[in-house]
């Protein structure tokens, strides 16, 4: 079977994009690819923006990531650095991710105690 790869574009808006940004968001894309979660498509885009900011949080990461049915998971998170950004921003799209594993198994969970009580009932009568 082929591996697919996650079809991943990033950009920076009013900063250049270091080399160390660049991997790290990478390997963080990378992690969040499991046996059970696939990526399609992966978008994250760091803007500096000074002009309209009071303050010192003024690094602002957004991740823009598409799973298989066109389901889209959105974080956008700001901070004093880019790392703490892009860190802040991953770990909220993994909780959304594991929101969504969640769900899933609690919907297999009550398929499957359905189709026992479905054979249960055929058996009693």
């Amino acid at each position: 079977m082929a591996e697919q790869t996650v079809d991943l574009k990033i950009e920076s808006r009013n900063v250049g994009m270091t080399p160390r940004w660049k991997k790290e968001i990478e390997r963080r894309v990378e992690a969040l690819e499991t046996d059970k979660v696939r990526l399609t498509h992966a978008r994250v885009t760091l803007t500096k923006n000074a002009h309209h900011k009071k303050g010192a949080d003024n690094a602002e990461a957004l991740i823009v990531i598409t799973l298989p049915r066109k389901r889209v998971l959105t974080a956008r998170k700001e901070s004093k650095t880019f790392e703490e950004a892009i860190r802040a921003a991953f770990l909220a799209i993994e909780h959304e991710i594991e929101k969504i594993e969640e769900k899933r198994l609690a919907r297999s969970a009550k398929a499957t105690a359905r189709k026992i009580a479905k054979a249960a009932e055929e058996v009693e009568a």
